[in-house]
């Protein structure tokens, strides 16, 4: 803020030399004796102007009215209400010491330090945290009609609400053509995974591409790379240690994408889905089972719509059938529009996260699968299908599968197919204890689809059970972790409080082999979940001694310590994304298992650029060999030459293969774009 100026200041200006090619003065009197010659009238006025713009700069945006409102009271105002400078004064203290409280508390020591550290390419101390929502944060953002911000938040939510359910007026969901059936091929897994925005880092797309090839690698109908490219000079050295040996079960790629992302926007919102249909995915558009907001009646009634557009109206929106008493109903004065926009702002990407209960509508396959971008399959995944299909050959299959046995793991029939495979977020729970509450992990969902399962979902959705205040969750039962609003507290209430006892028999997987992500099975000293530190004193935390699910000893759940070798899918959640170019948590003994993860990341990554580089087979034109197919992605010159450029990468090239420059998500060399399948 500019200081005001004193008349001593004029005083000393005026017998300043005028610039800026204006002549200076020539009169020979005082600086003072000249001051008085000028109009007393002009210069009060002057004056008096120059105080009041003070007053006003000072007392701006500082005063709320006594009356509650979100009016503004400027400081002029405030004077001449007759506050008095006392009253102006005691605000403008106030408001420094309010500012001084808003100020984000230091982070700890070791944190600071962090950014020297830096400098080198594998820092001995742990990054700042990842700001991971926890429920506490997450009821900061319950919804109460008393602030604008909080009344613009709504308004962005039901503009988004109507856009998304409009869009379904004109436009009809693709159907799926049924899998290739025979006797001579095994079954078809779905693979799925959503896309709900395309924006920001490019990073994520490319790893929707390195996720397909981790697929493919480990499906039936796959050579191994050493195999097909015997006349080709690669570094199979730069390619993953795990898996790519192909796999019992044929595969097929899903990509079920929100409207904002579809690839029939001409703009960069599309330009996510339209590179992942050019490399293999299937493109999926799905509404919503419920619309987030009522669709405005007046506006649906006109034109035509579709038969999708009519179901949207017919189903109402979420909380539509809410009981009016129970544990569930809303409570007096709890605002109408408070679960809605609970569900909006709810875990990574709000309601949008009930696309991937679409999953179950893929019936013409056996089982899907449902992955995040940021995951990765290490081996084949053969046992558990064949356990889930009732298809293993004897019980040493059985023996031999990852089962979580854990205070709320369920027992299982073996002699029946299974309906459900998961594993929980024990991170995400709040108050550890044997019978907590505990969410379904939503990056990883086996299911047997099933189109009255999905509408069983739409029902839940219309009648909206979920307690507030206390935040209980689905059904007064199934809250109170991250997600708990959509889907991963949704799915888990279905299967434990909806289905009719009995009906499905769900399998609780060993999280350190399926759906890895380095966790620490304890409880830490810091405010989020954190790796064991190898010293407490350096990182500013510890562990506590108390296991997130509820027992006394969790050892046997130590994913921190579990070798990438004995896993057979991972998710980049505690560890980063590898298009970060993460660290890998130094300073914790999760570090060497994260960096063996990423290290596979980036050698998929390796692989599926020089298969694309393969020269076009033409023996195996006349095959359904996957492994022949969209082959020669890069055959134009510049692409290949620069693809070799985006090798070069200085940062640990035995962990990151040449695609990182340094730590951080500016250090990262994103993929080439295919010039598609040659001709």
């Amino acid at each position: 803020m500019r200081q005001r100026r004193t008349v001593d200041d004029e005083f000393s200006s005026s017998s300043t030399p005028q610039r800026n090619g204006a002549a200076a003065s020539t009169s020979t009197s005082s600086p003072r004796r000249q001051f008085q010659n000028f109009d007393l009238w002009a210069a009060s006025l002057c004056l008096l102007v120059c105080l009041v713009l003070q007053l006003e700069l000072l007392g701006y945006k500082l005063f709320i009215s006594d009356n509650g409102d979100d009016s503004p009271v400027h400081g002029v105002q405030l004077v001449l209400n007759g506050g008095g400078k006392e009253k102006l004064m005691m605000a403008v203290s106030s408001d420094k010491q309010q500012q001084q409280k808003d100020q984000p508390k230091p982070p700890f020591q070791v944190h600071d330090k962090e950014k020297e550290a830096h400098k080198v390419p594998i820092p001995n101390k742990q990054p700042t945290p990842v700001k991971q929502p926890t429920p506490d944060q997450e009821s900061l953002l319950s919804y109460e009609p008393t602030k604008r911000i909080k009344k613009s938040r709504l308004k962005k939510a039901i503009g988004e609400s109507y856009k998304n359910s409009f869009f379904w007026k004109v436009f009809e969901p693709e159907k799926i053509a049924p899998p290739n059936s025979s006797d001579d091929l095994p079954p078809e897994i779905a693979y799925v995974t959503t896309l709900t925005k395309c924006g920001g880092h490019r990073g994520s797309i490319d790893g929707a591409a390195v996720l397909l090839h981790s697929i493919r690698r480990n499906s039936y109908g796959w050579i191994p790379m050493q195999s097909q490219s015997d006349s080709v000079d690669f570094d199979s050295s730069l390619w993953p240690k795990y898996g790519g040996k192909g796999g019992k079960y044929r595969y097929k790629a899903y990509v079920i994408v929100d409207p904002q992302a579809s690839p029939t926007i001409k703009d960069k919102h599309g330009d996510c889905a339209r590179f992942m249909q050019s490399i293999g995915w299937t493109v999926l558009h799905r509404p919503p089972l419920v619309p987030l907001f009522e669709i405005p009646t007046g506006e649906a009634s006109s034109g035509q719509s579709s038969a999708s557009f009519d179901e949207l109206l017919k189903a109402g929106y979420i909380g539509v059938q809410r009981p009016k008493t129970g544990d569930t109903a809303r409570r007096p004065g709890e605002h109408p529009n408070k679960l809605r926009m609970l569900m909006y702002n709810d875990g990574c990407c709000g309601d949008t996260e009930l696309l991937k209960l679409h999953t179950y509508g893929l019936v013409g396959h056996e089982l899907a699968v449902h992955l995040d971008f940021d995951s990765l399959i290490l081996r084949p995944m053969d046992d558990l299908f064949d356990v889930m299909l009732g298809k293993q050959k004897d019980d040493k299959v059985v023996e031999s599968l990852s089962i979580a046995k854990l205070p709320q793991s369920k027992p299982v029939d073996f002699s029946r197919p299974i309906d459900a495979a998961f594993t929980r977020d024990y991170n995400s729970v709040k108050s550890p204890s044997p019978k907590s509450p505990v969410g379904y992990q939503g990056g990883f969902l086996i299911v047997r689809p099933s189109l009255t399962v999905l509408e069983r979902y739409r029902k839940i959705l219309q009648r909206g059970e979920f307690s507030l205040n206390p935040r209980k969750g689905w059904g007064n039962k199934q809250g109170g972790f991250y997600g708990d609003a959509t889907f991963q507290g949704i799915v888990p209430y279905y299967y434990e409080d909806v289905a009719p006892p009995g009906e499905h028999n769900e399998l609780e997987l060993d999280r350190c082999i399926y759906n890895q992500m380095a966790d620490n099975p304890r409880k830490s000293t810091h405010k989020f979940p954190r790796a064991t530190p190898l010293d407490p004193q350096v990182m500013g935390y510890s562990d506590k001694n108390k296991c997130r699910d509820g027992r006394k000893d969790c050892r046997d759940t130590d994913c921190q310590r579990t070798h990438p070798k004995d896993s057979i899918t991972t998710h980049f959640t505690f560890c980063n994304k590898p298009w970060d170019c993460s660290s890998g948590l130094p300073g914790t003994v999760a570090l060497d298992t994260c960096l063996g993860l990423l290290s596979e990341w980036y050698g998929v990554r390796r692989e599926l650029e020089d298969w694309w580089l393969l020269p076009r087979n033409e023996a195996g034109e006349a095959t359904n060999d996957v492994s022949f197919s969209q082959r020669s992605f890069y055959w134009n010159q510049r692409t290949i030459d620069r693809v070799q450029q985006k090798r070069q990468g200085s940062l640990q090239p035995d962990v990151y293969k040449g695609y990182c420059d340094g730590i951080g998500e500016s250090g990262y060399r994103n993929m080439m774009g295919p010039d598609g399948l040659k001709k």
